[in-house]
């Protein structure tokens, strides 16, 4: 911004540089003392250079006079410079020129011009034709150079953007086809699990059968349900807002019961998160008791809950298993996602083994 901002400073410096510039040329080009008429010309060739930007034309044609009369060359060169470089048209600007090369061309010398002598002539013509042309294409160079700077910079805006939707279209085919995945083989195999587990709950005489496949049968559900969020997420466009209501803190409680864990809750729930906070806790838990479930099944559980005036911690300690852990696939890769799941919010996620042989899994989050 402070960039932007001294940009006119700068462009206003450089016109009153060029106009003190040009009355001294004039004030240089006659014998000294100045008649009125003179001192007259070199106050309108320095103030017509201030308005050189905004009347390229006009500045030009108030500065001829100088060159006509005086012989000072440098005020209407610079006005056709400008004239050149703005978007006048070009036979303006080419009539301009030799206005002022026949102008330069005839105050080249006080006595006229020598026609016999043919070396001065063409060296003032050739002087008045670089006099004339040079400006002229000087401001032709800088205005073709800025179109084109132009033209880039819309051909590189034109191409980020094509480059983000070809970005986009391939993560919605990525999206789609892993949804597709999700679809067909995960949500067939768990309701696969749901219909045995209810089939075992209906015929089985034994009640801690009966019970641990209503416990099954539960949580195959709940997966399922959380798959159809999660498929549904997945098969809508990225930009999209959330489709549904997401896990929050009043469904943790919910998430306690359905671990078929012994759970012990101590302290009261956070409160004043975000709802991606909110999210980031009850993933943690999620997954410690997924955890605790595959590696010390049959372990009892605490989860405790902290709540200071700036930050919310959640911490779930599991003590040893009697019980050999179970054979599960697994990716090894929840606690890191958790991790940076944490992270993003200005939180830390920290997981490690107590001397006992259990395990405890930390979160701490800011408040709002």
């Amino acid at each position: 911004m402070s960039e932007l901002g001294d940009r006119p400073r700068v462009a206003s410096a450089v016109d009153l540089l060029l106009a003190a510039i040009g009355a001294f040329d004039v004030w240089c080009n006659r014998d000294l003392p100045l008649a009125p008429w003179e001192i007259g010309i070199a106050l309108l060739t320095g103030s017509a250079l201030l308005a050189r930007r905004r009347a390229p034309i006009v500045t030009f044609v108030l500065t001829l006079p100088a060159a006509m009369v005086i012989g000072a060359l440098l005020a209407p060169m610079t006005a056709l410079y400008t004239v050149a470089r703005s978007s006048v048209r070009r036979w303006v600007v080419a009539v301009f020129a030799v206005v002022l090369g026949l102008s330069c061309l005839f105050t080249s010398s006080d006595e006229g011009f020598g026609f016999g002598d043919l070396e001065f002539l063409l060296h003032q013509i050739l002087f008045a034709a670089l006099v004339g042309a040079g400006p002229a294409a000087l401001g032709w160079l800088v205005a073709t150079r800025q179109r084109l700077a132009g033209q880039m910079a819309e051909i590189d805006r034109v191409y980020a953007h094509d480059r983000r939707l070809q970005i986009a279209a391939a993560r919605e085919r990525e999206r789609a086809e892993l949804a597709s995945e999700m679809h067909d083989v995960v949500s067939h195999q768990v309701s696969l699990i749901a219909v045995q587990a209810g089939a075992l709950q209906m015929v089985s005489t034994d009640p801690d059968a009966r019970s641990t496949a209503e416990v099954i049968r539960k949580l195959s559900v709940h997966t399922l349900d959380e798959l159809r969020h999660m498929v549904k997420v997945l098969r809508a466009p990225a930009s999209a807002n959330d489709i549904s209501p997401q896990p929050t803190i009043e469904r943790l409680p919910e998430l306690l019961t359905a671990s078929a864990l012994p759970v012990e809750l101590i302290g009261p729930l956070p409160v004043n998160l975000t709802p991606a906070g909110e999210r980031a806790v009850y993933r943690t838990v999620q997954e410690a008791l997924t955890n605790v479930r595959k590696h010390a099944p049959g372990a009892a559980v605490t989860i405790t809950s902290m709540c200071a005036d700036r930050s919310v911690a959640v911490s779930i300690t599991n003590v040893a298993s009697t019980e050999p852990p179970v054979a599960l696939p697994s990716a090894g890769s929840g606690i890191r996602g958790l991790r940076q799941r944490a992270e993003l919010l200005g939180g830390t996620v920290t997981a490690q083994p107590l001397p006992g042989g259990g395990w405890t899994v930390r979160i701490q989050l800011p408040r709002n």
